[in-house]
């Protein structure tokens, strides 16, 4: 407080302060595609562990870990981006997302454009009230549909084979 008073002290604490948040919930959230074969360690003591459910051909699971901030916005998009060509399915597996900010929201409006250009269906399981209730406001969750929005990975899985059954006939 010797060269500046202590409101600009403070002011300039809460900056710093916020920027030191971001950079930790940066580093805590996860995103990534599921092998269940790495998923072995979690079967025991998780029932929706993606190794005790059968994914299809054609399905792929992705999972986000952690608040789905700005940082984490672009692990996700960069994650994506391994995709070598578009699944029948991709479900975005969200339980352990307990929060989403307005760029988590830019970045699944932009896989959801993305995969309909595709023609690949895009769901939603595990999804939690505060992530849900930002979709709901901006209006994504109406664009895809609430039928695409699932409590769990086992739902999700389900639709996603009764829409690939769903595709193949049509082809027929």
């Amino acid at each position: 407080t010797v060269l500046v008073d202590l409101t600009v002290a403070i002011e300039a604490g809460i900056v710093l302060a916020a920027f030191l948040f971001m950079r930790r919930m940066e580093k805590v959230t996860h995103a990534g595609f599921i092998i269940p074969a790495n998923d072995e360690e979690e079967e025991i003591h998780d029932p929706f562990s993606i190794a005790r459910f059968d994914i299809p051909e054609g399905v792929e699971v992705f999972e986000i870990n952690g608040p789905f901030f700005f940082g984490a916005a672009s692990k996700f998009q960069d994650a994506m981006t391994v995709l070598e060509k578009p699944p029948k399915v991709l479900i975005l597996r969200m339980r352990h997302v307990p929060a989403i900010d307005a760029t988590g929201l830019h970045a699944l409006e932009s896989i959801f454009k993305k995969t309909e250009s595709w023609g690949t269906e895009l769901l939603i399981s595990g999804i939690r009230p505060q992530p849900s209730e930002a979709l709901a406001k901006s209006g994504l969750k109406e664009r895809m549909g609430s039928d695409r929005i699932h409590k769990n990975v086992g739902e999700a899985l389900r639709h996603a084979r009764a829409l690939i059954e769903e595709k193949e006939n049509r082809v027929q």
